[in-house]
């Protein structure tokens, strides 16, 4: 079903010292939506940044009518700062995107068009990421097949932050009270008509990454294990497997020493076999104990963020 009645547009973006970038971002977004009908603004979420962004932010507010600005009382993270942005958000469509340019400003009609045809949620699926180090593309590949395996197709396979949602679809994400979001893996859950389009990442035009191969890493971690639970069943499949080649080895070695009667020809690996068995014990407990973490997180029932200031009415405009 062809939809035609939408008027109104909320862009959300998180910011963390883009005090370059966000004035950028919204004259590349003006630009974008020149020929579109729809009335927009921009909501952008400071996350504590240590630069002028947040001075950028009000005086961009104080300029033009269609930006609002929150800024979070410390780094809560970019899927907190994101998640009070789309809470501050009211219109029709929604889409979230990055501040640093690299989500590319000119995509959101072609966002706009798959919503007119009836879908709910529109997401990029990132052809190259130019600028990123080998390391990084090898971690994001290497999440991606795990990631997806182990939440059962949830996470989508290069899927990035960038992507819309009606206004449905994002009443629905608020009503999801979790301290661990994953924004990508959430919205996939939720169940609406959703639709991957294929859009090239842009090079940071300035300042640096915030998300280093260690944050990544712990990021997608958290991502995975609190969207999964594949990898308690993997432990329990992994511990019936060790049990069964242990008693493969014992069974063995008392053959041994029935017929021959020397039971320390196989020391070396009787010792093997005992610090590797130590070694699954801890990986297992490593994992068990990242879960034990997200739940103690979760039961403590704290806000996902804190907001310190706001700036800007934030009112739609349209060209």
């Amino acid at each position: 079903m062809k939809r035609m009645d939408i008027q109104t547009l909320d862009i959300v973006t998180s910011a963390k010292n883009e005090e370059l970038n966000i004035p950028i971002l919204y004259a590349q977004i003006r630009d974008a939506m020149v020929d579109e009908s729809y009335a927009w603004r921009l909501i952008v979420c400071d996350n504590d940044s240590t630069d002028r962004t947040w001075p950028v932010i009000e005086e961009l507010a104080a300029k033009y009518e269609n930006i609002s600005g929150f800024q979070m009382s410390r780094d809560f993270g970019f899927e907190a700062s994101i998640f009070a942005a789309i809470k501050n958000s009211s219109a029709s469509v929604v889409i979230m995107m990055t501040s640093d340019l690299q989500d590319p400003p000119e995509a959101i009609p072609n966002f706009l068009r798959e919503y007119e045809a009836g879908f709910d949620h529109v997401y990029q699926i990132v052809n190259s990421r130019p600028g990123v180090s080998r390391l990084r593309n090898l971690n994001s590949k290497i999440f991606y097949y795990f990631a997806n395996r182990f939440s059962g197709g949830l996470i989508v396979k290069d899927s990035s932050v960038f992507r819309l949602m009606s206004r449905k679809m994002a009443d629905a994400l608020i009503q999801i009270d979790e301290r661990n979001r994953f924004v990508r893996a959430l919205l996939p859950w939720l169940g609406f008509r959703s639709k991957g389009v294929v859009i090239d990442r842009k090079l940071r035009t300035s300042g640096d990454s915030k998300a280093s191969s260690r944050v990544a890493i712990k990021y997608a971690i958290k991502g995975v294990l609190s969207n999964s639970y594949s990898l308690l069943d993997f432990i329990g499949m992994l511990g019936l497997i060790v049990f069964g080649l242990a008693t493969s080895i014992l069974l063995g070695f008392l053959a041994i020493w029935i017929q021959v009667g020397v039971p320390f020809a196989g020391y070396g690996l009787i010792v093997s076999a005992i610090i590797s068995g130590f070694g699954l014990v801890f990986l297992c407990l490593g994992v068990m104990a990242q879960y034990l973490s997200l739940i103690y997180e979760e039961v403590k029932r704290r806000p996902n963020y804190v907001i310190r200031d706001s700036t800007g009415e934030g009112s739609f405009h349209h060209d």
